[in-house]
């Protein structure tokens, strides 16, 4: 399971804010934060800054991948935006994200065939968010095949079925899965990805929401996910069901995670049982 570190989103007032003021310390210790707890990427998201997106971009990510040792996924609808940041990039970075709209892809490819990064597809064309997972999936192959004839290898790719917010639509995360489901079948040598969060936004709980929603996805096959990796109880949910879908050989990761989170204490009762009246964190 790959893990994207979802933090710093200038969508998030403290990040907006030391973006806007340079603030280097706050950026570092975010990013940092997010290795040391997994994340293989950070999502880098300066979009809100509008016309200072590209300057911004411009300091960032040299100082993230310099400081913090990370690599990024550039996140942004600007191709300005995105050219510039991942011709600064070293190493392999995430292009987040290509859309089957018109005219998009096609700005995008120079800056692909140079740059060589990771890509996420968004199931989205002209036609706006499909409703159908059949639509998600017609939408993934025909992307596929584009970016194929391209150049741009499969093992390249991630598809993002989109994770639409539950208390909008009570559909949405079955709409999701069967999204995913068919994706797989469809497409079995593409990776996939999801924005994980989106399922619980604008509701409580959001951390019960967003844990249990993995691993309904983890057992469709889901390869990747952008989400918070500082959520203790969520990366350990991850952690159990992949030790429990046979992800995890000889369960290393899962007892390095126990062993790190002193998830099973002396004493603890057989079975995992938690004291009585305690409330899971992250909530």
């Amino acid at each position: 399971m790959i893990i994207v570190g979802e933090r710093l989103n200038s969508t998030r007032r403290p990040v907006y804010e030391a973006l806007a003021r340079k603030d280097r310390d706050y950026l570092i210790r975010e990013a940092r934060k997010q290795k040391e707890a997994g994340a293989a990427f950070i999502d880098l998201n300066t979009a809100t800054l509008l016309d200072r997106e590209v300057e911004t971009l411009e300091w960032a990510v040299p100082i993230l991948q310099k400081e913090a040792g990370v690599a990024l996924s550039i996140d942004t609808p600007n191709p300005k935006a995105m050219e510039v940041a991942l011709r600064l990039h070293e190493g392999q970075a995430i292009l987040n994200s290509l859309t089957a709209e018109s005219g998009k892809v096609k700005r995008m490819l120079p800056i692909i065939r140079e740059a060589r990064p990771l890509v996420i597809v968004l199931c989205l064309d002209d036609q706006g968010l499909p409703k159908a997972a059949e639509k998600e999936a017609a939408i993934a192959q025909e992307m596929v095949n584009f970016l194929g004839r391209e150049g741009i290898e499969p093992d390249r790719i991630f598809v993002d079925p989109l994770v639409r917010p539950v208390a909008v639509d009570e559909e949405a995360g079955k709409l999701f899965l069967a999204s995913l489901r068919k994706i797989k079948q469809t497409l079995p040598g593409v990776r996939t990805i999801a924005g994980l969060s989106n399922v619980s936004f604008g509701l409580p709980r959001r951390s019960l929401l967003n844990r249990s929603f993995l691993a309904l996805a983890l057992m469709e096959g889901l390869d990747a996910a952008i989400l918070d990796p500082l959520d203790r109880e969520l990366t350990a949910t991850l952690g159990a069901v992949e030790a429990l879908l046979g992800r995890d050989t000889s369960l290393q990761r899962f007892l390095a995670l126990a062993r790190k989170r002193n998830v099973c204490p002396p004493g603890s009762e057989p079975g995992g049982s938690e004291p009585a009246g305690s409330e899971p964190s992250g909530e």
